[in-house]
């Protein structure tokens, strides 16, 4: 390995001043066998902290480096442990990190600040914007509230609404449904005191009441629950034709149309799905198997990250789609390479494009309308 030829490429990757053959030369360095310690070497020479968008000390911003450019097996990034996706929000929240899986090779990607709208081939007609907190609240009378636009405090009889978030009122028994349109998200507190994130392109319908016997609520979309406990009304989630049953729990439902099946996936507690299947945490169900997964990963989306693990082009837009409320069509041969990382969820749609666009994605971007190609 040409050490110095490396440090040459790792100068130019980090300024932006690398060519397409330079990247592909440098991406191949970073894949042979004993890298690792002379990437590491390079970034305490040059560290990735000068850049003023990626905020964090230089400890963690050498580590978080350090994690994804030292792995020597390619489907493989260790984020220290004290980065966990629970606390990782408040520890990193400016950092941006995406990990791209292409065969036996890996790609590390930094957040561009400048407002470039055509690059290699690439072009931004009209971008698109991050979601935001947001939703439609709907009673059974057909009385609605845009939760987007209403002030704090009471909003009706039952609902009250504090920042981005709103408590349910344990008042006479009413039934709601709570949707959050593409580019929203919400969090609700129901009467019995069970946390809800809605994410975007999801519904919740909800009695303001829950009887003495049980408490069910029906969903679409996806929906991260923190159930609060009561051993004798156990708490049910209807998604679609499965039933999910839980006494006090942590767990996040992927109920979309347009995905394959229903997931569901456990982070505390314990779940009964349709009186059969029992999930302990860390594991999933879908389609009829239960596996084990990295549960936190599910529930990035509430913390402001997207977060991909060996994912195709299609399940990558989207989720793009959904946040950024864009409709997305391709042209011509669909990559095959798989994606994994962390994107923050705040970026504009062309910072997250052009992350994606080291991989030889190509794309036009127009408002509403996203064009992939080869």
């Amino acid at each position: 390995m040409d050490e110095q030829r490396l440090e040459i490429l790792f100068q130019k990757y980090l300024n932006k001043t690398a060519t397409d053959a330079e990247k592909r030369e440098f991406f191949e360095f970073v894949r042979q066998p004993g890298s690792g310690e002379i990437l590491r070497t390079l970034s305490e020479k040059y560290p990735v902290a000068e850049d003023p968008v990626v905020q964090l000390p230089d400890e963690a911003s050498h580590q978080i480096l350090t994690a994804v450019l030292a792995s020597d097996k390619p489907d493989t990034v260790k984020i220290p442990a004290q980065h966990a996706i629970r606390r990782r929000w408040m520890s990193y929240a400016a950092a941006v990190l995406l990990l791209v899986i292409a065969g036996a090779s890996y790609v590390f990607f930094r957040r561009d600040t400048t407002e470039k709208v055509v690059v290699a081939g690439n072009q931004v007609i009209k971008d698109a914007l991050p979601g935001h907190n947001g939703a439609v609240l709907t009673l059974s009378n057909g009385r609605s509230v845009v939760l987007d636009t209403a002030k704090n405090g009471k909003l009706m009889d039952g609902f009250t609404k504090s920042g981005d978030k709103i408590t349910v009122e344990d008042g006479k028994v009413e039934y709601a449904t709570l949707v959050t349109p593409m580019g929203r998200q919400q969090q609700v507190t129901l009467s019995d005191g069970t946390k809800v994130w809605l994410n975007a392109g999801s519904s919740m319908r909800f009695p303001t009441r829950f009887s003495e016997n049980q408490r069910k609520v029906e969903i679409t979309g996806e929906v991260y629950f923190e159930v609060a406990q009561n051993a004798t009304r156990p708490f049910m989630v209807s998604a679609g034709k499965e039933v999910i049953k839980v006494l006090g729990t942590h767990f996040n439902v992927n109920a979309y149309a347009d995905e394959q099946m229903v997931k569901t996936t456990l982070l505390e507690g314990s779940v009964k799905i349709n009186d059969k299947a029992i999930l302990q945490p860390g594991e999933q169900y879908g389609g009829g198997i239960i596996s084990k997964v990295d549960a936190d990963a599910s529930v990035a989306w509430v913390y402001g990250y997207f977060q991909f693990e060996h994912a195709d082009i299609r399940t990558v837009m989207r989720q793009l789609s959904r946040w950024y409320d864009v409709e997305v069509r391709y042209e011509g041969r669909i990559t095959s390479e798989l994606f994994g990382g962390e994107l923050q969820r705040n970026l504009k749609l062309s910072e997250v494009l052009e992350l994606l666009s080291g991989t030889g994605i190509h794309y036009t971007l127009n408002g509403k309308m996203l064009t992939i190609r080869p």
